[in-house]
């Protein structure tokens, strides 16, 4: 019976370590393919962006740094254009009413909005602070990931976007 628990046990940490390492995503990994669902209902998948640049946004309406990045990201879509880069913001929680009154105030903003109500598209991200956001490059893969926003923010965002476009 002693053993039984401690295979159990065993299993069970394997299971967790695993479980873990596996949404843990970092620079050249591929990206779960399901961003969520836009304002139409309509879903939202990386693979349909192949050939571009995918800028993901994990963020919240309660989030001051999450606000301050959005219109830099939309402004960076509208700069380079939709054909080169594309920018999934992904809300992370708001409760229904909270989403409604954001969304209402973004509804200029041609980025695509998608929502993780529950948390399990971020769970499938690693994300566990807002602002994340993630770089996917033409290829598929992770080339930039950061938490947080702040003064350098942009440029390394900037930097990491001119590296990729600059790749042949």
């Amino acid at each position: 019976m002693y053993i039984q628990k401690i295979l159990i046990s065993l299993l069970l940490a394997f299971f967790v370590s695993n479980v873990n390492a596996a949404t843990k995503l970092a620079i050249g990994d591929v990206p779960p393919n399901y961003l969520g669902k836009d304002s139409e209902g309509v879903e939202i998948h990386l693979s349909e962006n192949k050939g571009k640049i995918v800028i993901i946004s994990f963020w919240a309406s309660w989030c001051p740094p999450c606000l301050k990045e959005l219109p830099i990201l939309e402004n960076i879509q509208n700069k380079l254009g939709e054909d080169q880069v594309k920018v999934v913001a992904v809300n992370y929680r708001d409760n229904n009413k909270q989403y409604r009154a954001i969304t209402k105030q973004l509804e200029a903003f041609k980025l695509t909005l998608t929502r993780d109500k529950r948390g399990s598209l971020s769970r499938k991200f690693g994300v566990k602070n807002i602002p994340h956001l993630f770089i996917v490059g033409k290829s598929g893969k992770i080339i930039y990931q950061s938490i947080g926003y702040g003064d350098d923010s942009t440029a390394k965002i900037v930097d990491a976007l001119n590296k990729e476009l600059s790749a042949v």
